[in-house]
């Protein structure tokens, strides 16, 4: 087993978290190397020595995003056979949702257990960029374009009183970015087309494309979905006004949206969108910009730990 921190991770936190913890992880499981993450840019170029040297598990020790960097530098790689898991550093650890007791430690949640690992779907997204660049990345929890993805932005962002709330209390400067981002958005002109059917002309208010419901902190989408189904959930909210986007996220916050006024939820496995004006997407917390994007479901594609 191969850890890779990124120390960085939870504003500054995780190489502290890291320590508070790795003594009672390596009782749990045995020797293993650590290795820090140098940065997004060079981290292909690690994960690529450990596969040339046997390496076969391997550990993101971070938040969602150390997850998603590592899925993605895995799957370019072309070596699927490897297992990955993690080690939630994060502010949300949203890819261990939802939370189990016994693969708690010190209030982190685990997911290493490469014995009992098996195989999971990943979401391929493929985008043009702003230079109209096509780009293919990939992620395991959701991606999403509208409130969430431009809330997410703005969170990433760590700007005035963001910067402030994350030290203190994650669901609130999660909550705060979701405030500010809808009171600045505008419902997005887009063409929806699921499973390759003629597209429909809608204005997004949010579009989630999911594998795991749960995502941005305490919010939960109660589509019926699971890990390796072959299937990618779709949940679009269209033309809310601002009363009832702020009503939409409280349901979510209590595990409620399918059957809400205004939303349709679909599952497929494919799903494309395109819009006249940029948007931010949305990938396991990480933001892009784009004007289209097409998601498929990549079934059973790499094998993760329990």
């Amino acid at each position: 087993m191969k850890v890779f921190l990124n120390p960085h991770c939870n504003y500054g936190r995780g190489l502290r978290l890291w320590k508070g913890i790795e003594r009672e992880i390596r009782e749990r499981t045995g020797q293993f190397e650590t290795e820090e993450i140098l940065s997004p840019e060079e981290f292909h170029v690690q994960v690529s020595r450990a596969l040339q040297g046997g390496e076969n598990v391997f550990i993101a020790a971070g938040g969602d995003g150390t997850v998603n960097l590592l899925l993605n530098a895995l799957m370019n790689s072309g070596e699927h056979r490897a297992t990955i898991g993690a080690i939630g550093l994060g502010s949300s650890n949203d890819f261990h949702k939802p939370f189990r007791s016994e693969a708690l430690v010190r209030g982190i949640p685990l997911r290493i257990d490469s014995q009992n690992a098996s195989l999971c779907d990943v979401i391929r997204v493929n985008y043009q960029d702003i230079q109209h660049r096509w780009v293919t990345r990939f992620c395991f929890i959701n991606a999403s374009i509208g409130i969430t993805a431009e809330a997410n932005a703005l969170f990433n962002s760590r700007v005035g009183i963001l910067k402030m709330l994350q030290r203190f209390s994650v669901n609130a400067a999660i909550s705060v970015a979701a405030l500010l981002s809808i009171l600045a958005y505008r419902n997005l002109a887009c063409l929806l087309s699921i499973d390759g059917d003629e597209a429909q002309k809608f204005r997004i208010t949010n579009l989630g494309i999911i594998k795991n419901p749960h995502f941005a902190g305490s919010l939960c989408y109660d589509t019926p979905i699971g890990p390796d189904d072959g299937k990618i959930g779709i949940n679009l909210c269209a033309d809310l006004t601002l009363l009832e986007t702020i009503q939409m996220l409280i349901a979510l916050s209590n595990s409620r949206f399918c059957g809400l006024p205004k939303t349709q939820s679909w599952t497929a496995t494919r799903a494309s969108v395109s819009s006249q004006h940029i948007f931010a997407l949305e990938m396991d917390g990480e933001v892009f910009n784009t004007d289209c994007a097409d998601f498929s479901v990549m079934p059973k594609a790499i094998r993760c730990c329990q």
